[in-house]
């Protein structure tokens, strides 16, 4: 689902020409490392799933993850984890790298306020044109 979310959200980027035009760069290597962070880490699941060899990242991975956010991180956890697991960290810990310089720093900001604010109105800065016609109820199509 995942996948398909941000597929979803590329669509949207290519095909709405404001959001398109506002697309800088690092929002362009964000979208891709955003999506082979999950697409490594679902091929590393698949890869070592119960189906097959079967790999316990919950004993090794996990406790790697919890050393990070304690700051004494313990290099030998994840010495031992297959190369698909510590490439998917890899670039998740590059994915954290880049959220200063992307739209991704937004999540951070917890737009709690958008909730209570009233509705905007956005009226036209040319004085000829809101005089020419007549106000209408609804929405309005923007011409790009």
């Amino acid at each position: 689902m995942a996948v398909a979310g941000i597929l979803v959200l590329l669509y949207r980027r290519r095909t709405n020409a404001a959001v398109f035009q506002a697309t800088t760069r690092n929002d362009k290597l964000m979208y891709v490392v955003l999506l082979a962070a999950m697409v490594l880490g679902l091929v590393a699941k698949l890869a070592h799933s119960s189906l097959s060899t079967g790999y316990d990242y919950r004993a090794t991975i996990a406790p790697w993850a919890r050393s990070l956010f304690t700051l004494q991180p313990d290099v030998d956890l994840m010495a031992g984890a297959p190369l698909a697991y510590r490439i998917h960290a890899a670039v998740g810990l590059a994915l954290f790298a880049l959220l200063p310089f992307t739209r991704l720093v937004h999540m951070f900001s917890a737009p709690v306020q958008y909730l209570f604010r009233p509705s905007l109105v956005y009226r036209s800065r040319d004085p000829d044109q809101s005089a020419a016609r007549a106000p209408r109820r609804g929405w309005e199509r923007i011409k790009y």
